[in-house]
């Protein structure tokens, strides 16, 4: 049995996901503040039970190999899982928006349609706004490209979804979410 998969140097979601934690609202775009990159968590032995119970979709499916670590690849992939139950896999792009036509990730997105998983793009929506998201398992153009096997469709299909998470409006989170988020006082520089 092989080691299992570790973090290392990785602190995509310390940064780049949204959580509640010590009564706080961190928000997605804002390192925690016990992130100490590129060693990791600064308060490792005595963190939050939400980051002791949270591993990215990279650690949960063991298909993905390191080369899919999201610092690595710059994709996020989260199981979504409202109320408990999976229902389904979220890729959520971080870095340059060509990475949507990456072969592996192309191949994997692919491979999960046709297995029937429901199948979700997004994109960071910036401190303080959602993050917009568009579902792929529906989207008729990719899985005719998908079942014809035609790459370029496919690429073009993933790229016209993107597009869409790309053209989404600013969405502002919710006003009871901004008030509860104390821990943004310093928004990220870019």
């Amino acid at each position: 049995m092989s080691d299992p998969k570790r973090c290392g140097a990785c602190s995509v979601c310390c940064k780049d996901l949204m959580f509640e934690m010590d009564g706080a609202l961190k928000l997605a775009g804002v390192m925690c503040p016990h992130a100490t990159p590129p060693q990791g968590c600064g308060i490792h032995q005595t963190r939050p039970s939400l980051c002791r119970a949270y591993f990215c979709g990279w650690h949960h499916l063991p298909s993905l190999g390191e080369e899919w670590r999201p610092d690595q690849c710059e994709v996020l992939i989260s199981l979504r899982a409202p109320d408990g139950v999976t229902e389904g896999i979220d890729f959520t792009l971080l870095g340059d928006h060509e990475r949507i036509i990456w072969l592996p990730l192309v191949r994997y997105i692919a491979t999960l349609i046709v297995d029937g998983a429901p199948v979700y793009l997004s994109l960071p929506g910036g401190v303080g706004y959602q993050s917009p998201w568009v579902y792929l398992s529906d989207n008729k153009a990719l899985k005719d490209a998908i079942t014809r096997r035609d790459l370029d469709a496919t690429t073009a299909a993933l790229k016209a979804a993107l597009q869409i998470c790309i053209d989404y409006p600013k969405t502002p989170l919710p006003q009871a979410m901004r008030e509860a988020a104390p821990l943004t006082s310093e928004p990220p520089v870019e």
